[in-house]
């Protein structure tokens, strides 16, 4: 019985010192940053978190049939974005499945699509994009003597050369407690709203449905907006189409 369990504890001994060696290899310690605008050059507006760039590595391969699947990295409110935990080599990044228009003229969402990037220490990788739509205050929140918060918006629409332009869907007003605006106090906010393609160029206003519930505090409040394929035109099917384009962030300070 005791030579049985001293082989026993042999064979987990030999599998650890095995395991140690297969786990021996160096972490990925190279960082890959950069910052996503829109047309004009201003921040592009996303979700919190949002995986909007995509990330492929083209250097690592036995032979030319081995594939490296895609990964998403994750993007902050103003479209900055920042990884260290990236291994040396070389890369193709894509701005991807956000509310814009293709990146990558070319290849589209193909494997081949990006701009290659090598990484080697820190790198840094900035995107300009083509938003579906442009969305501006036109009257920034404010918070009347019952305690309703209102505001409004306006949205234009943007084209981007050899693209049909997709159609309008709906709006949403969301208030947050928290500067990550996209995590609203559902009991504030009215329902989405049904927007059309004719609205543009509108104001479009917004009301909370009920007195906001504390006093003494700051509000973070954004507007989105988003669309959806047009009616009849199944090639405006972009990936990433039914993502919001956002409004910036404001913050109130509620007395």
């Amino acid at each position: 019985m005791k030579y049985l369990n001293y082989c026993i504890l042999l064979t987990f001994l030999c599998l650890g010192f095995t395991a140690c060696e297969l786990d021996n290899y160096e972490a990925p310690d190279c960082t890959i940053q950069g910052t996503l605008t829109d047309h004009l050059g201003q921040p592009f507006q996303v979700n919190q978190g949002a995986e909007i760039i995509r990330i492929r590595e083209v250097s690592w391969a036995k032979d030319d049939e081995t594939y490296t699947a895609n990964r998403m990295l994750k993007v902050q409110q103003d479209g900055t974005y920042r990884n260290t935990k990236i291994f040396k080599g070389s890369y193709l990044l894509l701005p991807y499945k956000g509310a814009f228009y293709p990146y990558d003229d070319e290849h589209q969402d193909s494997d081949e699509a990006g701009e290659p990037v090598e990484i080697n220490g820190t790198a840094t990788q900035n995107f300009s994009g083509t938003p579906y739509l442009t969305l501006e205050w036109v009257q920034k929140p404010t918070v009347d003597a019952e305690g309703y918060l209102s505001c409004s918006v306006r949205f234009k629409r943007n084209q981007k050369a050899g693209y049909e332009m997709p159609d309008l869907k709906e709006a949403s007003l969301s208030i947050s407690r928290t500067i990550n605006a996209g995590a609203g106090d559902g009991s504030l906010t009215p329902k989405p709203m049904a927007i059309t393609n004719d609205m543009e160029g509108q104001e479009i206003k917004f009301r909370t449905v009920t007195p906001l519930k504390y006093t003494g505090i700051n509000y973070w409040v954004r507007v989105s907006m988003n669309t959806q394929t047009a009616a009849g035109k199944p090639e405006t099917n972009y990936p990433g189409m039914g993502a919001s384009n956002f409004t910036t962030i404001e913050k109130i300070f509620v007395e």
